[in-house]
């Protein structure tokens, strides 16, 4: 009698299935390229979505450089705009980071952190605001990416950007 197969691990890009020369993923933002070696891999998925395990971080055409689109790479309608944080001088307590890096066996010089970004509009005006409460922690050198629901809920979950030429309505 056979074994059956082992269920699929996504703990990591290679054991993604491969792809051979993709063709650009057509998105609301426009195309893609499809790079294998630029795919992240969410092993988890995000909150939400936990079916969605591979993403691109790409710029966001005529974007301001400080936003990022975190880009689906199995599902062209599904995009965040993330806000790349500063790791060493965030808004993110150090001691936070590290609790989250240990639980998540991420090495410490490869961590990248992102907050998704929530865009609101009312009477005439937009306002930014961050997930602080949920950040995307990604291994850079292993391309892993977890979104942490950090246990203080001093960290809010809509915290204001501040307000910018960029961000009023026009």
């Amino acid at each position: 009698m056979s074994q059956p197969a082992p269920a699929q691990s996504y703990d990591s890009p290679s054991a993604m299935p491969a792809v051979a020369e993709a063709p650009p993923l057509v998105t609301r933002f426009g195309a893609l390229a499809q790079d294998p070696e630029r795919i992240i891999v969410f092993p988890h998925g995000l909150l939400g979505f936990a079916g969605q395990h591979r993403y691109l971080l790409a710029d966001i055409p005529g974007a301001d450089a400080a936003f990022k689109l975190l880009q689906s790479a199995d599902d062209p309608e599904l995009s965040f705009v993330v806000l790349p944080l500063d790791a060493n001088d965030g808004p993110i307590a150090g001691p936070d980071l590290v609790a989250a890096r240990r639980a998540l066996a991420m090495e410490d010089a490869a961590l990248a952190v992102l907050a998704i970004v929530t865009l609101r509009t009312a009477a005439e005006r937009v306002d930014f605001t961050v997930n602080l409460r949920a950040p995307l922690l990604v291994d850079t050198g292993r391309r892993l990416g977890y979104q942490h629901v950090l246990p203080d809920d001093a960290y809010p979950l809509r915290h204001p950007l501040p307000r910018t030429d960029a961000c009023h309505a026009g």
